[in-house]
């Protein structure tokens, strides 16, 4: 009998619900979209700016009445991809906005809820808060014996470079610029990643060398270089000249530096964040430092330089070693030569194998060699620069995508193969004369299409004579082609005094 009665139970239930089949009306609920909002490009605004955004709510049933709708604006930095980061913006239809956001880049979302449902809506974009100073290739310039910083800033939003002349005095800033410049000079000094108190600006005249504040270009007297240093540092030590190398993978820094003292000193972050000052240019611990030149190969773990007094060059097995020694025979690094220009950069693009080019010259004979050597290697190519001018050759840069070595004469560049061993005239500035050639190095490039194509680029400061001396100076990006093809112009900035150095003030 209860099995009867359970049956029956179950098919009531079944039947009650087949008949409520059909009852339900269904309907579409509306919805929103958006226009003029750029989810691609994102935007840019400047620090203490107003930014303004109207976007454009497109009700799929035509319901335009902003009261039927609350709105929410959040941010957080983009380097943090939890919600629960979220700050409130604004609650407004349209963001009208002081911003006072420190400078960086941020992820910016857009919230829309319908009060009828409930139901909401969203989109987000990027939204980059910078300063005339945030980004962008720094231009160290000689006027008439002077130093003076100016900048090409960097609007990565739109693409496009903002020239200002003297930066520094646009930012009020009080850095002392005494005497004749020798090298502005940029990259990570600390390990701890890459935030913004971690990243050095160094500005070196024959003066001094400081570093300025790496968000306004502000500066205090303990960013003098002598802060960095440890030791028994005497009062006016600076550097004459910087070489660095960031590993990425580890957070790592590496810079050597070429004093006014004529020694080399070295700074790392795997050895106490500091400059010791003890040169790295001797044979033993507390030995005679040797005279050295300003070059400097290095991976970041080792590094090669030279011993001009003995005309050979040294090797250093690990950073912030004391001291240095004479590479093995098996590398067949040549000997009784001087140094004119050394450097290493990545070669080909995108391996982490760093070539070394150095230029030497005969003293005997005054003929100029190229040396070719990979860190810890044995050296691939010694051979004379037959090329044109080469005698006369003051300024010398390589190729990090091609392995051709430029290098300028008055006012020509030339191009040179090593394989053909033949020059070929790639720019002539007829009665302007080159004082500034390089691919510039912009440290941990790689992920960055700007970066590396910058890299890529050459880049050539010239000046003419009969000009003013404070306005006189042009930039030029070249673009490099294969199988010594013209290389082809690309952008061109004009008023900048004699060009001594350039850096660029990266964002990662």
């Amino acid at each position: 009998m209860r099995k009867i009665i359970s049956w029956c139970c179950i098919l009531i239930i079944f039947s009650s619900c087949y008949k409520d089949l059909g009852n339900y009306h269904y309907h579409d609920i509306n919805n929103i979209t958006f226009t003029n909002f750029d989810t691609v490009n994102g935007y840019s605004t400047l620090f203490n700016d107003t930014f303004r955004l109207s976007p454009v709510l497109v009700s799929s049933q035509n319901i335009d009445n902003d009261t039927a709708y609350t709105y929410k604006w959040t941010y957080r930095p983009s380097s943090v991809l939890s919600a629960a980061a979220d700050s409130l913006f604004s609650t407004s239809k349209n963001l009208n906005r002081l911003i006072t956001l420190a400078p960086g880049s941020y992820t910016l979302m857009y919230k829309v809820t319908d009060k009828t449902t409930g139901v909401e809506f969203h989109i987000k974009t990027t939204l980059v808060v910078s300063t005339a100073v945030y980004e962008g290739f720094l231009v160290l310039n000689d006027v008439s014996g002077k130093s003076r910083l100016d900048m090409l800033s960097f609007n990565k939003t739109q693409s496009t470079f903002t020239q200002y002349t003297d930066i520094l005095q646009k930012q009020a800033s009080t850095v002392p610029m005494d005497g004749q410049p020798l090298q502005v000079f940029c990259m990570v000094y600390i390990r701890a990643g890459l935030v913004p108190q971690n990243y050095g600006i160094f500005l070196s005249t024959s003066g001094n060398t400081n570093r300025i504040n790496q968000e306004t270009f502000a500066w205090d007297p303990t960013y003098n270089i002598r802060y960095l240093m440890v030791g028994n540092v005497p009062q006016g030590v600076s550097a004459q000249h910087l070489t660095g190398n960031y590993i990425n993978t580890n957070s790592s820094t590496t810079i050597y530096m070429y004093a006014n003292d004529g020694n080399m000193y070295c700074y790392s972050t795997n050895a106490g964040y500091a400059f010791r000052y003890t040169p790295v240019n001797v044979y033993s611990t507390g030995g005679t430092p040797f005279r050295t030149t300003p070059w400097v190969a290095t991976d970041g773990s080792s590094a090669v330089f030279y011993d001009a007094d003995n005309r050979n060059f040294v090797v250093s097995s690990g950073v912030g070693i004391a001291y240095v020694q004479k590479p093995t025979p098996t590398l067949n690094y040549p000997t009784g030569y001087d140094l004119l220009w050394m450097d290493c950069n990545y070669y080909p693009e995108g391996g982490q194998v760093k070539r070394t080019f150095a230029i030497l010259k005969d003293p005997v004979t005054s003929k100029i060699y190229l040396l070719r050597f990979t860190l810890g290697v044995a050296q691939d190519y010694f051979q004379e620069i037959t090329g044109t001018d080469i005698s006369t050759a003051s300024l010398f840069t390589v190729s990090p995508d091609y392995g051709y070595l430029f290098y300028s004469s008055g006012g020509k560049v030339y191009e040179y193969d090593l394989s053909l061993k033949q020059s070929f005239l790639m720019v002539d500035k007829g009665s302007a004369q080159i004082s500034y050639l390089s691919f510039p190095h912009i440290y941990d490039r790689y992920g960055n299409a700007n970066y590396v194509k910058w890299s890529k680029q050459l880049a050539v400061g010239s000046y003419d004579p009969a000009g003013p001396a404070d306005a006189n100076g042009t930039l030029e990006q070249y673009t490099i082609q294969p199988v010594n093809g013209q290389i082809t112009p690309g952008n061109q900035w004009t008023g900048f005094g004699k060009i001594v150095s350039l850096a660029y003030r990266a964002r990662f």
